[in-house]
């Protein structure tokens, strides 16, 4: 029976993300959560920093860089990394950490980033109908000082974006199917409006939307950290552990 949109639960919008990103390797995980936690310094990554951090070959990394980029991750011109959920580049989702001006690629981005490099941040986005802002802190633990109270999130169902139009198809980023579709809005008001021409998108709650992020993302690393992988090449598909690959 195909559910429709209307008639979608909470339970069955995590579901649909946890199918999209099934459990890898701890070690996946932890290469994955280093390079965000570089990147939050506000500073581009290149692959000989990575690898020594990391203790892998650089000839791996830049691999795995070379492929992150066909997947849509953001390299500068001298091949340094610079955006991979987390971005240096402006976007409509400012993220503040210890006054380092970041940026992230979707409002779901934003509240499961703290969590995975282990620092509150300061949010402050925009409501694309009425251009009015939206202001919170996001730590590992929560969502406090939201701004209007009223502000709700577009969260995007996992095999629902065929209507959107405008996006970059098989893309992770801010441009892609998935990414380009969650914003914050100052009510529902606001947000039944925006939705009304992607109506492959859910509403949640501020709260709703940080606890996807945290059974997704974090709870995902707590069960892979509880069962220890033997993977021979950790470096798999790290690139594409964020919400906004299409």
């Amino acid at each position: 029976m195909t559910i429709t949109m209307k008639k979608l639960t909470f339970e069955d919008i995590k579901q649909a993300w946890l199918q999209r990103h099934p459990p890898v390797s701890v070690e996946q995980y932890q290469l994955a959560d280093t390079l965000l936690r570089l990147l939050s310094e506000g500073n581009p990554v290149s692959a000989e920093r990575y690898a020594e951090i990391v203790n892998l070959p650089v000839e791996h990394i830049r691999e795995s860089f070379k492929q992150a980029k066909i997947s849509g991750a953001e390299f500068d011109e001298d091949g340094n990394l610079i955006g991979n959920a987390l971005t240096l580049k402006p976007t409509r989702h400012h993220f503040n950490v210890e006054d380092k001006e970041l940026y992230a690629w979707c409002s779901l981005d934003t509240l499961f980033l703290p969590g995975l490099i282990g620092k509150t941040a300061q949010v402050e986005s925009t409501d694309p109908i009425t251009g009015e802002s939206i202001s919170l802190t996001i730590s590992p633990e929560g969502v406090s000082n939201l701004s209007p109270a009223t502000a709700v999130s577009s969260i995007v169902v996992p095999g629902m974006t065929a209507n959107c139009e405008s996006c970059v198809p098989n893309q992770t980023g801010p441009e892609s199917a998935v990414c380009s579709q969650m914003h914050y809005f100052a009510s529902r008001e606001s947000a039944e409006k925006w939705v009304q021409n992607h109506p492959d998108v859910a509403i949640l709650t501020v709260h709703e939307a940080f606890e996807l992020a945290q059974e997704v993302w974090l709870e995902q690393r707590a069960k892979a950290s509880q069962n220890p992988s033997t993977d021979s090449h950790p470096l798999q598909d790290n690139h594409n552990d964020n919400c906004c690959t299409s």
